[in-house]
């Protein structure tokens, strides 16, 4: 394809060759309209010194588009081998998704980072690279509904959206007492009565200096919850665990990771964990007691109004909640952004013996389910 005037693109597929433009990646995302928290160079770069050994053993394969010498455009992907072998099947997908379930990191409005104006550049460019690649399996996931890869001439005909679907959004436009007035008349008397009856507790946003312990008791109190109910939770892996440390330990100096405890006499009974992208929080995890002493009914409920009202006062105009149903979710979010996947197969024989095998593999389990019912 003939690219615009001096517009060029260039696939990274060597880590010193990545980290050489992280000044680049930063003031792209800087200046980026679909910036979230895991396009962010550090979240990236932290995902795959953590898990890119274990399931990134086909490569980088980060597609970047310059205009003269400026980076205007920026797709972190990268190539995974599945299963069965040399006939497993190679997997292209986003830096920081295709982990084994128990240890995913579940990452939400991933995207084609570019700058306003050279959306169409960038996707057409980022499409023609993604047709040269050697690949058997495309899976994009998570993608926010209207992305721009979505768009342009050059998107494969195969390509056809399925719902993810949505991340729940708690509009703080104008301030915390704006938010409950946009709460149905039932939730917003709940979350007075709750805002009262937890006058009592001590709500914190946690400095640097008790980072490491808080983050120690939110996983804590998450895999309690989680265990109780005969469940691992997701603290329970080693690589997700140190993921998350390690994100913690660079964001919260500055600002962009979030950790916020709600405690009873002392006694931590909450403790939430998010990313602060611009204007908008992203809840991403939470520990919280099931059972409290006094009067609180709903601590994780509690504790979220009052990270709500704490971050309005740093600018935040909005709340995610990131994907899911959760009905605490429904009840506090105003409006909700959906999430989309792309998964496109190619006529190849690592591709049919992969789907054999997982045709395979879903067969077996059907079928041990039965016996077992029996």
């Amino acid at each position: 394809m003939k690219m615009p005037k001096d517009v060029t693109t260039r696939v990274i597929h060597e880590e010193v060759e990545w980290d050489a433009i992280r000044e680049d990646w930063n003031t792209l995302y800087a200046s980026s309209p679909y910036s979230s928290a895991p396009l962010d160079f550090v979240w990236l770069r932290g995902w795959w010194r953590v898990y890119g050994t274990l399931y990134g053993r086909g490569g980088l394969r980060v597609v970047t588009v310059w205009r003269g010498s400026r980076l205007v455009g920026a797709l972190p992907l990268y190539l995974g081998c599945g299963v069965g072998g040399s006939f497993g099947g190679r997997h292209l997908r986003f830096i920081s998704t295709g982990e084994a379930e128990h240890e995913e990191t579940c990452p939400d409005y991933l995207n084609l980072l570019c700058l306003p104006g050279e959306e169409s550049a960038c996707v057409n460019a980022m499409w023609d690279e993604v047709g040269r690649m050697a690949w058997d399996r495309l899976e994009f996931l998570d993608l926010a509904e209207g992305s721009p890869m979505l768009r342009g001439r050059t998107v494969p005909r195969t390509v056809r959206p399925f719902s993810r679907g949505s991340c729940p959004v708690s509009d703080l436009v104008g301030g915390f007492e704006a938010y409950l007035q946009r709460l149905s008349s039932n939730v917003r008397q709940q979350s007075r009565r709750l805002l009262r009856e937890g006058a009592g507790a001590h709500f914190e946003l946690i400095g640097v200096e008790q980072a490491a312990a808080v983050f120690n008791q939110l996983v804590k109190l998450h895999q309690e919850r989680w265990t109780s109910d005969g469940k691992l939770g997701v603290f329970a892996a080693p690589r997700f665990v140190e993921f998350h440390r390690n994100l913690v330990a660079e964001w919260l100096p500055v600002g962009r990771a979030v950790l916020a405890r709600l405690s009873v006499a002392g006694d931590p009974v909450a403790v939430l964990y998010g990313f602060v992208t611009g204007q908008k929080f992203d809840f991403y995890q939470s520990g919280v007691r099931r059972e409290t002493a006094g009067p609180l009914r709903s601590p994780g409920n509690l504790a979220h109004l009052l990270l709500m009202r704490a971050l309005t006062e740093r600018g935040v105009t909005a709340y995610d909640f990131l994907r899911g149903s959760s009905s605490y979710k429904q009840r506090l979010a105003t409006r909700e952004n959906h999430l989309v996947g792309v998964r496109i197969w190619r006529s190849t024989l690592r591709a049919a013996s992969h789907r054999l095998i997982q045709f395979a593999g879903r067969v077996a389990g059907k079928r041990q389910r039965l016996m077992r019912s029996h």
